[in-house]
């Protein structure tokens, strides 16, 4: 390829990357701690009773008693099935969401605020809905041109596709680990991005399709990758739950059902979904159908239908790593990592590159290290206060800005410090406000990682302040080396 190709690429690289840094960033930032937003809604409410399987029994017992209690007018019901993820019962409709225990007796009503804030800042970046997809949409684009901008802007990615220098300032080490980390994970960051631009592209991507294959009949393409409810006599009375829960280990026994959901409650429409797991397929989930009375009458047809429908089927386990328990999603949350990193070392490179003012870097790592503050002191807010934890946390980034301004000291250590801190006072206030149970499963799986963090920020920041300091103390060596040198080599002129 030759150089005035890979100067374009590298060009449109740099540029992109540089103007569009703060969201990249956050979006991957999210996104990479969103891939445990199961572990997360378990963590929020550690105490709830965990089960591994429930009867029919149960199941019917608890959405009886739900709906005795909450007899608002909905159009769906749910119950969600104790899973590897979250082992534990849960039934809904469209307004409230109560655990049940194994006996089917209804416990608290589920609250995972801080995991829907979370996972919203990575789909909408907390911004309304419709705009904010498109617009996280659009940047999983970017992160695609990215990818491939990158790899062709490296002029021996070859021979340099293991090469990490040690040594002298730091940049080139740096510069090492942001080329090898794209190189290594692309094909992981174009699973992500293509992935992430399909969720708010689909109404874009229907219109296309309806009009290249259907005559411009979306409805067409609707009913080819999401199966047409089916076509019922009129159904009355209640939804026999319970009937169609316990066929599943006649029709599926090699599935594991996720959850039920009840279409079109009261109407004569009504109808019974389980969508359960299939082993060994990238899909969600497939759905099996029953009447009113429990009667099977089919299947949706996920599974085993087009490519294409199975193709957006398995775009939600595609982007969030949801497909081997926790072997992907440690894997993902690895790659997510260095995805975030290519984010921050490509920015720190390129301002160490321009000789931008103290002030330009220092807002970096105010957005870096801060966002994990703000996130942290999020968590802890919403154990204590009630409101929007939307607002809570662009209030306290705003706030890490403006200190940031008008305090020179808050450097890239001193951010990187006050993340772990931040992270210590949440586990101290979880500990405080769930006692005995911080020790439970739920509990401990994210606060293990997160202590770990807790250590390796405050080594790293100390680490780096040593080094600022030896760094001074070398030059204010070095210049009072040089004066006498000079003093006496102006003695020997004279």
């Amino acid at each position: 390829m030759d150089k005035i190709t890979k100067q374009n690429a590298l060009n449109a690289h740099t540029w992109v990357g540089v103007f569009l840094s703060v969201l990249l960033f956050l979006v991957c930032l999210s996104g990479t701690v969103a891939v445990f937003h199961l572990e997360f809604e378990r963590w929020e409410q550690p105490h709830i009773e965990e089960m591994e399987n429930v009867s029919p029994e149960v199941v019917e017992k608890a959405m009886d008693t739900f709906l005795a209690q909450n007899t608002q007018e909905s159009h769906h019901l749910y119950v969600v099935f104790p899973t590897s993820d979250i082992p534990r019962l849960v039934v809904e409709n469209d307004h409230a969401a109560y655990f049940a225990d194994s006996e089917g007796n209804l416990l608290e009503q589920e609250s995972v605020s801080f995991t829907e804030m979370l996972v919203n800042l990575h789909l909408y970046l907390n911004l309304p809905q419709s705009w904010g997809m498109i617009l996280v949409s659009a940047l999983g684009a970017i992160i695609c041109t990215l990818v491939v901008t990158g790899i062709i802007a490296h002029k021996r990615i070859a021979k340099d596709a293991f090469k990490l220098r040690r040594g002298g300032n730091g940049q080139q080490a740096q510069i090492d680990l942001h080329n090898r980390f794209g190189l290594w994970a692309a094909p992981f960051h174009l699973v992500i991005g293509i992935t992430g631009a399909y969720f708010g592209m689909a109404g874009i991507i229907l219109v296309v399709v309806a009009s290249l294959n259907y005559d411009g009949d979306r409805d067409a393409v609707i009913q080819k990758i999401f199966t047409p409810d089916p076509v019922l006599a009129p159904q009355e009375g209640k939804p026999a739950i319970g009937r169609a829960f316990a066929q599943m280990e006649t029709l599926a026994p090699e599935k594991s059902p996720i959850f039920l959901t009840v279409h079109e409650v009261g109407e004569p429409e009504q109808f019974i979904e389980i969508y359960a797991k299939a082993p060994n397929r990238m899909i969600y989930a497939e759905g099996y159908r029953f009447d009113t009375a429990g009667n099977f009458i089919g299947v949706a047809g996920y599974e085993f239908g087009e490519w294409g429908k199975q193709l957006v089927w398995a775009m939600y386990r595609l982007h969030f790593g949801d497909f081997a328990g926790l072997t992907s999603k440690w894997l993902y949350f690895v790659l997510g990592v260095m995805l975030t990193m290519l984010c921050v070392s490509g920015m720190e490179i390129w301002l160490s590159k321009k000789a931008h003012p103290p002030l330009a870097s220092r807002l970096w790592y105010s957005t870096v290290w801060g966002s994990v503050s703000a996130l942290a002191l999020t968590a802890v807010a919403d154990m204590f206060f009630t409101g929007s934890l939307i607002a809570v946390f662009w209030c306290l980034m705003l706030f890490n800005t403006g200190i940031t301004v008008g305090v020179k000291s808050l450097t890239k250590p001193i951010w990187l410090l006050i993340s772990g801190l931040s992270v210590m006072v949440l586990l101290i206030a979880y500990a405080a406000v769930h006692q005995s149970a911080t020790l439970s499963v739920a509990s401990l799986q994210l606060n293990i990682p997160m202590a770990v963090y807790v250590v390796w920020s405050v080594y790293r920041a100390n680490t780096l302040i040593k080094r600022a300091k030896n760094a001074e103390t070398q030059i204010e060596t070095d210049a009072s080396n040089s004066a006498p040198q000079s003093a006496q080599e102006k003695r020997v002129n004279a």
